[in-house]
């Protein structure tokens, strides 16, 4: 037993070692081309995954004469043959990968056609890139295909990797001619073919990333209308393919029709809708969700925000791609802020309020996690689209960002000339930040260091107290997690009498107190009353009077080894917080004793700060360590 174990393991390891080396084999195949284009010629039906066909596949070689072209495709589907430039080739599809060989010698910047004909039963459970479903509800078969991030392979031979966009798609349909198929781009053609049945010839010319290639297919009623773009530019095509029942164009008409107010926002916010020269359109399935195929999103009904959340996406994930899945922020996190900027500009400020208050409590409702995909998560699914973080938090980072540039005007011009400077192509997170930098000539290094890449999110304990003609705030912040400090821009309304004012002040350390001249007299304050950032603001008090003036000395100051704190009087029960000179806290301690001892010989030499909170008191205190 003991030598069959053994011989198992060492088995086990030697297949490891096979695969390790066949993955990194693989991708340096696949970093030898650049794919151009892609057709499928697929035979397709509303009621099976089934399909059978050809996909059609122009490569530029980026290296001399390769031997291989390996493409990401499922062993469930089945090679019937291989073309390479019209002759028949040898292939090998195993593992999920088709590797294709080369006999013809191959140039540097020579262009493959390479043809694979297939056919099979693609999977049809969640994640599997193909799905056939009914729905009870419209009395309709649909199928549809959903290939982010990992999936395309299982419906058509291609290359999984976001930067290789293709530079155009051909998507051609055959089926029944009593059901549409839907795809990319604008359907150029409608042929008719024997036993009645029909091609739908769908083409795009836009570049794609791989996991934006769709087709649906069901019975549908087509509802199509145009929307007029600003200063008299062509009009918009936006074409819907509904379930053929005429209840549910009724039911759905209204919502559907919004899109076009959607565009026009869009438009002004981000700049013209970037394939305006195809369409935009919808195809329902009955999903969870919609998912923001190029040209025409899979959505599984028309509610408000969800088609706000997948038209945004045109611009940003599909116009601009996130260069990898740890970068998804570009993504979903713009396109979940355009939901917020939906409530703002076509409904109420108070929609959108409400918006960002859930936000910011979902975010909060779990202390941890970073919007910045960490490597070792790059390939799960369910951390690269992580609801609270992905989508919410790096939405509330992108609201942030709008206060710290404190001007509309350049915010969104920001957003503009970034979609404009990296149309077609691929951008990480950082490459935004540099962009704000560059428009804003801002430093947001910090900003993102601790929001982006950071976790968590600050804590703040605000204090408040009038003193004859001075207002005086201060701010303790601690924090949820593992970033030790958030740099923040703290809004506060102070309300009078006769008026209100809005003063700001920016949290530099974790305990700053500000001061300002205020003759009248101040009946409240609130903290960042616009809701601009994501903090846990639940501790607020106003000082009264102290009881008796009451302070509090530190003893020995200068110390070396120990400090004992005394208080004048007894205060209830209190927070002791130490603080070196940058406002670090070093330490907490809840107390309600008149004296309290801390070791300080461990920390550094320097200047440190004492301060003592409760909700009736707040006094703090320096002293240095020797």
């Amino acid at each position: 037993m003991k030598i069959l174990t053994t011989s198992i393991t060492i088995l086990l390891l030697f297949w490891n070692s096979l695969a390790s080396d066949a993955h990194n084999s693989l991708q340096e195949d696949k970093n030898s081309y650049d794919i151009l284009f892609y057709q499928l010629d697929l035979n397709v039906s509303d009621s099976s995954t089934y399909i059978a066909g050809a996909a059609s596949i122009i490569v530029k070689s980026l290296i001399p004469s390769p031997e291989h072209i390996h493409l990401d495709f499922s062993v469930l589907l089945v090679t019937d043959s291989v073309w390479i430039n019209g002759l028949p080739v040898s292939f090998i599809h195993a593992s999920d990968v088709l590797q294709v060989n080369i006999s013809n010698v191959v140039a540097v910047g020579d262009v493959v056609h390479v043809k694979v004909f297939y056919h099979g039963l693609g999977k049809n459970y969640e994640t599997s890139g193909i799905y056939n479903r009914y729905s009870s509800s419209w009395n309709k078969h649909i199928t549809w295909t959903l290939s982010e991030p990992f999936s395309a392979f299982n419906w058509f031979p291609c290359k999984q990797e976001l930067t290789d966009k293709a530079d155009s798609v051909y998507i051609f349909l055959s089926t029944d001619n009593d059901l549409k198929a839907g795809s990319n781009g604008l359907l150029t053609a409608e042929v008719p073919l024997p036993g009645n049945r029909v091609r739908y010839e769908w083409k795009s010319k836009f570049p794609i990333a791989y996991y934006l290639i769709s087709f649906t297919i069901s019975d549908y009623l087509d509802y199509s209308f145009y929307v007029k773009q600003p200063e008299g530019s062509d009009s918009i095509l936006i074409q819907n393919y509904l379930y053929n029942d005429s209840n549910y164009l009724e039911q759905n008409k209204a919502n559907v029709d919004k899109t076009a107010d959607l565009i026009r926002l869009y438009s002004d916010l981000m700049g013209p809708y970037p394939f305006a020269n195809e369409k935009y359109g919808h195809c329902v399935a009955p999903f969870s969700g919609g998912m923001e195929h190029q040209t025409m999103t899979t959505i599984v009904n028309f509610s408000f925000l969800l088609v706000a959340h997948e038209l945004a996406h045109q611009w940003f994930g599909d116009y601009v791609t996130c260069s990898t899945w740890q970068d998804i922020w570009i993504n979903e996190g713009f396109a979940s802020y355009a939901e917020y900027l939906a409530d703002q500009y076509l409904l109420s400020q108070s929609d959108a309020d409400k918006w960002m208050n859930q936000c910011h409590d979902f975010v909060k409702s779990i202390p941890g996690g970073s919007v910045f995909v960490p490597e070792n998560m790059e390939q799960n699914e369910g951390r690269i689209f992580d609801s609270r973080l992905t989508y919410k938090k790096g939405a509330a980072i992108i609201h942030m960002i709008r206060q710290e540039v404190g001007n509309d005007s350049i915010f969104f011009d920001v957003l503009t000339s970034f979609i404009t400077k990296y149309k077609n192509g691929n951008v990480s997170g950082l490459d935004f930040r540099d962009h704000l930098e560059d428009k804003t000539g801002e430093d947001f290094t910090q900003f993102f260091d601790q929001w982006y890449i950071g976790e968590g999110y600050p804590r703040h304990s605000i204090r408040w107290e009038q003193r004859n003609d001075t207002l005086y705030i201060s701010s303790l912040q601690t924090v949820s997690s593992t970033t030790p400090f958030f740099n923040v821009l703290l809004e506060f309304r102070v309300k009078r009498d006769d008026k209100d004012t809005l003063i700001t002040f920016r949290q530099t350390a974790n305990f700053n107190q500000w001061q300002m001249f205020m003759p009248e007299k101040v009946n409240s304050i609130l903290p960042d009353p616009n809701q601009w950032l994501l903090i846990d603001l639940s501790d607020i008090n106003v000082l009264p009077e102290p009881i008796n003036d009451s302070g509090f000395m530190i003893i020995p100051n200068p110390a070396s080894e120990n400090i004992t704190i005394e208080l004048d009087n007894p205060i209830g029960k209190y927070s002791l917080v130490l603080t070196n000179a940058e406002g670090k806290i070093m330490l907490v301690r809840e107390s309600t004793s008149q004296s309290e001892e801390i070791r300080v010989g461990p920390y550094p030499p320097g200047m440190y700060f004492i301060i003592i909170r409760s909700p009736r008191y707040s006094r703090h205190s320096k002293f240095v360590i020797n």
